[in-house]
C-alpha cells in the first residue's frame, strides 16, 4: 500500500511547489519594499484585538447568572422570598455534567422535579411527600404557565425558533455526523493543495468555532436559568396556595375562558375595593391626632394635647375628592402599656404604618418596644408581607433655637443651627430605634408657626406615595386568603351543582 501511495505524494509535492515559491517570493517582496515591519505591527495589533475580545467574551460567559434574574410583579411574602432565594441559589449549583446533557428531555424533567421538590419541602416541611400535597388542576395550570412563558421567551429571543422543528434538528445532527469524516478529509486536501486558501479557511473556521464555544454555553445557561426561574416562580405560587387566584391573560378567549376571566376580573375588582389601611401609632402626646387633622386639612380627630384617643378611630382618607383609603388613629402607648396585645387585630390588618415620634422626647424605649412587637407580629406570619414604615418626626419647631422659624430647612446638608438640630434628632431616632438606613424619616411641624401653617407635609405625602407599591402588595397578600376561601366555596358549589345535574340525568335515563 505504501508503494502505491508514494508516487501520488511526489506528484502532490510537485504540484504545490509553485505555491510554496509564491509564498517565499511574496515574503521577500514585502521585505524588499520595507513593509515587513509594517506587516509585523499590523499582525501584532490584530492579535492584540483578538486577545482582548476573547477575554471580554470569556468574562461575559462567566458572568454570574444571578445578574440576569427575572423580575416578577407577583407580590411575595416573607416565606415566598425565602423560597425564591433558594431557587436562585440552586442555579449555580447545577453540575457541569448535567449541563452537558441538556439535549435530553429527561435532564429537563429531572431539573424541574428538583426545583418542585425543593419548593414543596419549603412549604410542607413535615409532609412525607410534600410534592403530592397539591390539587391536580393547579399542577396542570402550573405546567401550562411554564410552557407558555418559555414559548414567549424563546420565540422572542431565538431567531427561526418558530420555523425549525425537532425533526429538522435531529436530521441536521445525523447529517453532520455523516459528513464530519468527509469534511476533515476535504479540509486536509485543500490545505495540502492550496496552503494559502486552506490556511485562511482554517483560521476562519477556528475563529467561528471559538465564537460558538463562547456563545452556545451562554445561550444554554440562559435557557436553563429561565427554565429554573419559571418553574420556581410558579411552584411558589402553587405551594403558597395562590395559583388558583392568579389572573390569567389570554388574547383569544373561548366561552369557558370568558366565564373564567370574568370571574377573575370580579375577584380582582373585589380585591381592589378593599381599601388601603394606614395605621398611625406613637407615644402619648406625640402628635398623632394632629397629624391626621393636618393630612385631612380639617379637624376630624381629637388633638391629643392630653391623651384624648382611648380607642382606635378610623377615618376616610381622600385626595382631591377621590377615596384613597382608611387611616386609623390609635391610643398612645407607653413603656408599660399593653398596646400591642390590645390592638393586635388592627395591626394585622395594616398596610402602612406611620410611626409618630416627638423630636423633643428622648425617652424612646416605648417606640423601640412597639417596633420589636410590630416586627415579631409579622415574623410569626411568614405568609404575609411586613407593611412599610414611615417615621414622622414631629415638634421640630420646638428644637433650639426655639424662636427661630425660617423654613425651608435642608436636613441633608444643614447650614444653620436649626437645620443641624433637626438632622441630629432624625439621626438619634434612627439609632435609638435601630432603623434601617433606607427607612423613610420625615421631619414635620404641625403647629400654626405664626401664621405660616404646618411645615413639610408635602414631603410626608411624597414619602407615603413612594411606599404605595409596597403597601398595595401587603394589602393584596392580606386579602388573598379570604379571596381564596371564597373562590374555593364558590367552585365547590359549582362542582356539586354540575355533579347533581349529571346524577339526575342518569337517573332520568334509567327510569322507564
Amino acid at each position: 500500500m505504501k508503494q502505491a501511495l508514494w508516487p501520488w505524494l511526489v506528484l502532490l509535492l510537485i504540484g504545490i511547489i509553485p505555491l510554496l515559491v509564491l509564498l517565499g517570493v511574496g515574503a521577500w517582496w514585502v521585505w524588499q519594499q520595507q513593509w515587513f515591519w509594517l506587516w509585523l505591527n499590523l499582525a501584532v495589533l490584530c492579535a492584540g484585538i483578538v486577545w482582548i475580545a476573547a477575554r471580554q467574551l470569556n468574562r461575559y460567559q462567566k458572568k454570574p447568572l444571578a445578574d440576569n434574574a427575572i423580575k416578577f410583579d407577583t407580590p411575595f411574602s416573607q416565606r415566598d422570598q425565602a423560597a425564591w432565594a433558594a431557587v436562585q441559589a440552586l442555579i449555580p449549583t447545577i453540575s457541569h455534567d448535567t449541563r452537558q446533557k441538556l439535549d435530553q428531555i429527561d435532564t429537563w424533567l429531572a431539573i424541574g422535579q428538583q426545583v418542585l421538590m425543593m419548593v414543596a419541602r419549603h412549604y410542607r416541611p413535615r409532609a412525607k411527600h410534600p410534592e403530592m400535597d397539591i390539587p391536580v388542576t393547579e399542577l396542570l395550570r402550573m405546567a401550562e404557565q411554564v410552557c407558555h412563558d418559555l414559548h414567549e421567551q424563546i420565540q422572542g429571543s431565538l431567531p427561526l425558533s418558530h420555523v425549525v422543528t425537532l425533526a429538522d434538528g435531529l436530521n441536521l445532527q445525523r447529517w453532520l455526523d455523516h459528513l464530519s469524516n468527509a469534511d476533515a478529509a476535504f479540509r486536509l486536501g485543500r490545505l495540502i493543495l492550496n496552503p494559502l486558501t486552506g490556511g485562511l479557511y482554517e483560521a476562519k473556521n477556528y475563529a467561528q468555532t471559538k465564537v460558538l464555544d463562547l456563545t452556545l454555553p451562554r445561550l444554554q445557561d440562559w435557557l436553563l436559568e429561565m427554565y429554573v426561574q419559571k418553574v420556581g416562580h410558579y411552584a411558589i405560587l402553587l405551594y403558597s396556595g395562590r395559583m388558583a387566584v392568579e389572573q390569567q391573560k389570554m388574547d383569544v378567549l373561548s366561552a369557558k375562558s370568558k366565564e373564567d376571566s370574568q370571574q377573575a376580573r370580579n375577584q380582582n375588582m373585589a380585591l381592589n375595593q378593599e381599601p388601603l389601611r394606614f395605621l398611625v401609632a406613637g407615644q402619648t402626646n406625640a402628635g398623632k391626632s394632629t397629624l391626621i387633622n393636618t393630612l385631612f386639612d380639617s379637624p376630624r380627630a381629637a388633638a391629643d394635647v392630653v391623651s384624648c384617643t382611648d380607642a382606635i378611630m378610623p377615618y376616610v382618607l381622600e385626595s382631591e375628592g377621590q377615596f384613597s383609603g382608611l387611616i386609623f388613629d390609635t391610643p398612645g402607648y407607653g413603656e408599660t402599656s399593653n398596646w400591642l396585645h390590645d390592638n393586635r387585630e388592627a395591626l394585622d390588618k395594616t398596610d402602612l404604618v406611620l410611626l409618630v415620634c416627638n423630636a423633643n422626647n428622648a425617652a424612646r424605649a416605648a417606640d423601640r418596644l412597639f417596633l420589636e412587637g410590630f416586627q415579631q407580629h409579622f415574623k410569626d406570619r411568614p405568609n404575609r408581607k411586613i407593611p412599610p414604615l414611615v417615621v414622622v418626626v414631629t415638634h421640630i419647631d420646638e428644637l433650639r433655637p426655639v424662636r427661630e422659624w425660617q423654613p425651608p430647612y435642608d436636613v441633608n446638608a444643614p447650614n444653620g443651627v436649626k437645620a443641624t438640630n433637626i438632622r441630629a434628632a432624625m439621626d438619634a431616632i434612627q439609632q435609638d430605634l435601630l432603623l434601617q438606613e433606607n427607612t423613610n424619616i420625615v421631619p414635620v411641624s404641625l403647629s400654626n408657626n405664626e401664621g405660616l401653617g404646618p411645615y413639610n407635609i408635602d414631603s410626608l405625602l411624597l414619602a407615603m406615595g413612594q411606599q404605595m407599591d409596597e403597601a398595595n402588595r401587603a394589602r393584596l397578600l392580606r386579602c388573598l386568603k379570604d379571596a381564596k376561601n371564597s373562590e374555593k366555596w364558590t367552585r365547590l358549589w359549582q362542582q356539586v351543582a354540575h355533579s347533581s345535574r349529571w346524577f339526575l340525568s342518569k337517573i332520568g335515563d334509567s327510569l322507564p
